[in-house]
């Protein structure tokens, strides 16, 4: 009868503590972990980014694209209070001839059928009927999307578009 009373006591008590011990070791083990922030990649191409600003003041480049495929990447941003998310890519291979050609059928398979020019930029915009927007355009030899959550004006886009560097 004493052995048994032991025995539970050891059940109820120390087990408990033990499997609470090994959870707090684990937490220590596992923080360093759990709190290092995931490293983005850098692109090894050119990129553009609002005048003034830093790479840092986006959270950095995001790879949008597989592995196995050329490297696509991205920042989130945003432009009168709508969140945009800005991709960029080299210009692929088939576009250096005929450049704009390829992009207006791109644009088109976007539904991004507006024009505006911007410096010398031709932008494609295209407009969902819930409000998010599609933006594409060339620029420094690279293709670039944009899209945003809501309508953006197309002030703003020039602005935005013309602060790019």
């Amino acid at each position: 009868m004493i052995s048994e009373l032991r025995r539970s006591f050891l059940y109820k008590k120390i087990i408990p503590v033990g499997v609470l011990a090994i959870v707090v070791i684990g937490l220590i083990i596992a923080t360093p972990f759990l709190t290092q922030k995931k490293q983005s990649e850098i692109p090894e191409y050119n990129t553009l980014i609002p005048n003034g600003k830093s790479i840092d003041d986006f959270g950095g480049w995001q790879r949008i694209s597989p592995p196995e495929k050329e490297p696509i990447f991205a920042y989130v941003d945003e432009l009168d209070g709508v969140i945009i998310r800005v991709s960029q890519q080299p210009l692929p291979p088939q576009f250096n001839d005929g450049t704009g050609e390829h992009v207006d059928k791109l644009a088109k398979e976007f539904n991004a059928t507006a024009q505006l020019e911007v410096g010398g930029v031709i932008l494609y915009i295209g407009t969902n009927a819930k409000g998010p927007q599609t933006v594409i355009f060339t620029k420094n030899n690279l293709l670039v999307l944009i899209t945003s959550q809501q309508k953006i004006e197309d002030q703003s886009w020039t602005r935005y578009i013309s602060s790019l560097r």
